[in-house]
């Protein structure tokens, strides 16, 4: 389901209890799809005593007398229960594909909840026959009707590194198709696996000095980090089938608890063998014990008894676990990917005629789909059947939203969804969970909310703050690197500030790899916070030439609230010859800001030479109207060359191309070696709203060739009041 909370002042609040009471007698809502909603704004502590509006969405299929989709209801002949209380049905889209031809495709509007497919492997309990098939399928799930706005995750689950995230919740369904061609026979990794397996190796390194909890959840996760970080478990608890078995059931279920978070219903592909009938439901017939004649006799059928018996433990976990997918709104369809045995078989164990079926896991994924609402698909379906068939059950559906009064307890509702006419049958999401504070989540789930931060387009809860950002490429004693930062300033972002913040870049090539990861940790205590407005988060790391993408994230660890920005850089093949320029910074006066940066890394006023106290960078935008300017430049030329410089500026405004000379004052100048740094001030005359090109030009009768430089950035508009913004959000939730 999805979240979406507003926050509002006393006199909006009563503005929209009026409303209400205006807009309970207009016309019905709209049957088609409407507009997707605007992204979540959540709550920032539970505590403050203000007015929130939340909305849930949910999905719902709905099949008629003859077990055919339902595509003729309206917003009318829906009832909802939310904890057996009726609730009013303030938001209705309906999603049905019709067969076009393919001449003559139809748009299809972008849904409020999308479809989600979660694809997990699992090559612990198959073999490479198994991989083989699993393989052939999905390729061929992902060649089949999917949409443009169906979200793909990617799982993998084998015994060597556990449960492994290698894409999560993307619509780019070709990067999927290029992992899974690779599986078994070439290394691809995902971004998630690569953000996950850092994640990882972060947190071992830091658990040396840190207590780690003896918690269920926490013992998975150390366990998980030494796997995916090529390191072994104690080797007692590698032993046996059974122990196998009990860590893959805690890994699912630990995947299904995050899943609770993730809006809308998840269907589950899951690739696997399943686990042997005997050890979770025992062996058929039993064994008896009795009529022995020796101590050897008696020993072997006390051995055959404990063999047959199922294995109490792990039936439990196994119980537990469809209970989670359950509660996480999960369908599985489980794809049995072992070979197809024949009765005259013999397997690994020994095991001849109707007893190979104690050792087949087909039972298994049967009770997974059947107790899900899923389907199963046995060894002897062609899987490449069950995948058409897969998109085709979950192709038409409804999304139902209404209002609640929402609480951040972590707590369950059941939600009852009925058609009023007669003859129609709903299938959907049993229930939602509250949203729960983040310092309740555990390491597990805290690595998925990082991910989801990082990669998704609509991330929740605690929906991140978009903040200005900016990169380029810089000469640094000699090297190229590439320089990233953040301005981030506001009410809103003084959450994201705390003790304990981490400080993430992340690096995307042009095949929207991540290839790049940094990280550190900024400690912003109250005093900071009362006495500065803006803090400025920077990276400057060394990267091979190329195109990035580069993503910032802020995430108070005891708050969850977050922070992030993206910017986009190219860094060249080589370096530039003498004299050059390094992209300009703007600045602006200010001593109400303060850096952040990872320990042993320069400043950005020392990288540019000015005074951090008197000055702070613009991350590409610039407040309307503004008359003066300030720039930090880092000019590469021979010592003794830079007498007489004369620095030029000229301004371009996007749209009427217009070139304007800005007169320049040079305010002070540093030399370190082969590097002059240059502190100037330009005289805007005052700038309006839109787009701008700043070039600087250095040039001096010492130098061969003039030095030119140049920056992009913003002039913002005037910002809206927050009640203006917050009633239009509102507004297209009502009836229409």
């Amino acid at each position: 389901m999805r979240t979406k909370i507003l926050r509002f002042t006393p006199a909006t609040v009563l503005f929209l209890m009026v409303l209400l009471l205006m807009t309970a007698a207009v016309s019905p809502l709209l049957s088609g799809p409407q507009e997707k909603p605007q992204s979540q704004q959540y709550v920032r502590d539970q505590n403050e005593h203000r007015v929130t509006v939340a909305v849930k969405m949910i999905q719902v299929y709905v099949t008629d007398k003859s077990g055919r989709p339902a595509s003729d209801l309206t917003a009318e002949d829906f009832e909802i229960l939310d904890n057996k209380k009726p609730v009013k049905l303030i938001h209705f889209e309906k999603h049905f594909l019709e067969e076009v031809p393919a001449e003559k495709p139809l748009p299809t509007p972008q849904p409020s909840l999308a479809r989600k497919f979660l694809l997990l492997f699992d090559f612990a309990f198959t073999d490479a026959r198994g991989l083989r098939r699993a393989r052939e399928a999905a390729l061929k799930f992902l060649e089949s009707s999917l949409l443009p706005s169906d979200e793909i995750t990617l799982l993998t689950y084998t015994a060597l590194r556990g449960l492994t995230l290698h894409e999560y919740m993307t619509r780019d369904h070709e990067k999927i198709k290029n992992i899974v061609s690779s599986f078994g026979l070439k290394n691809a990794t995902g971004r998630a696996e690569n953000l996950a397996s850092f994640y990882y190796s972060q947190a071992l390194a830091e658990s040396q000095s840190e207590e780690i909890s003896s918690s269920t959840e926490e013992s998975f996760f150390t366990d998980q980090a030494r796997l995916q970080t090529g390191q072994m478990l104690d080797i007692t608890r590698r032993q046996g089938y059974v122990d196998q078995a009990r860590f893959y059931f805690q890994a699912l279920n630990n995947l299904a608890k995050v899943l609770r978070t993730v809006p809308g219903n998840k269907n589950i592909v899951l690739f696997s063998s399943g686990i042997a009938r005997q050890i979770l439901f025992g062996r058929t017939g039993g064994a008896v014990v009795g009529d022995w004649q020796t101590p050897e006799q008696f020993a072997a059928q006390l051995a055959e008894y404990d063999a047959a018996q199922a294995d109490a433990g792990l039936r439990s976990d196994f119980t537990n676990l469809i209970k989670e997918f359950k509660a996480a709104n999960c369908t599985i369809f489980a794809v049995d990917i072992s070979r197809a045995h024949k009765g005259s078989e013999v397997s690994e164990f020994q095991v001849t005629g109707p007893g190979i079926r104690e050792l087949e896991g087909a039972d298994s994924l049967k009770q997974l789909a059947s107790q899900t609402g899923g389907r199963f698909y046995a060894s002897t379906v062609n899987p490449e059947n069950a995948m058409e068939e897969i998109v085709n059950l979950t192709k038409n559906y409804y999304v139902l939203g209404f209002q609640v009064d929402e609480r951040w307890d972590g707590k369950f509702h059941k939600v009852k969804v009925k058609v009023r006419k007669k003859g129609y049958k709903v299938y959907g999401e049993g229930g939602y969970f509250n949203p729960k504070p983040f310092k309740q989540y555990n390491s597990f789930e805290k690595l998925l909310h990082l991910i989801e931060i990082a990669l998704s387009d609509d991330p929740g809860p605690y929906v991140p703050v978009e903040i200005p950002t900016v990169s380029f490429a810089l000469v640094e004693k000699g090297w190229p690197g590439l320089l990233t930062f953040a301005r981030a300033s506001g009410d809103k972002l003084m959450e994201v500030f705390g003790p304990r913040t981490e400080v993430y870049l992340l690096l995307f090539n042009e095949g929207k790899e991540l290839v790049f990861i940094k990280k550190f940790k900024a400690a912003v205590t109250e005093k900071d916070k009362k006495e500065k407005k803006t803090f400025l988060p920077s990276f400057l790391v060394q990267v091979k030439p190329g195109k990035y993408e580069c993503v910032m994230i802020m995430r108070n660890m005891e708050t969850g609230w977050c922070a992030r920005g993206a910017a986009s850089v190219e860094i060249p093949t080589a370096l530039p010859v003498m004299p050059f320029l390094d992209p300009p910074v703007l600045l602006r006066l200010d001593d109400l800001s303060r850096e952040i940066y990872a320990s042993g890394e320069p400043t950005l006023a020392s990288l540019y030479g000015y005074n951090g106290l008197n000055y702070s960078p613009l991350a590409g935008e610039v407040e309307p109207g503004i008359q003066k300017i300030y720039a930090g430049l880092r000019l590469a030329c021979q010592p003794g060359s830079e007498e007489d410089l004369v620095v030029k500026a000229v301004l371009t405004e996007d749209n009427s191309r217009e070139n304007i000379n800005l007169p320049v004052s040079i305010l002070n100048r540093i030399r370190e070696g082969y590097l002059l740094k240059l502190l100037v001030e330009l005289d805007s005359g005052g700038l309006q709203p839109g787009s701008y090109s700043l070039k600087f030009t250095v040039s001096g009768p010492r130098f061969p060739q003039p030095a030119e430089s140049s920056i992009k950035f913003k002039v913002k508009a005037e910002e809206k009041t927050g009640d203006t913004i917050l009633n239009h959000q509102f507004s297209q939730f009502l009836p229409d």
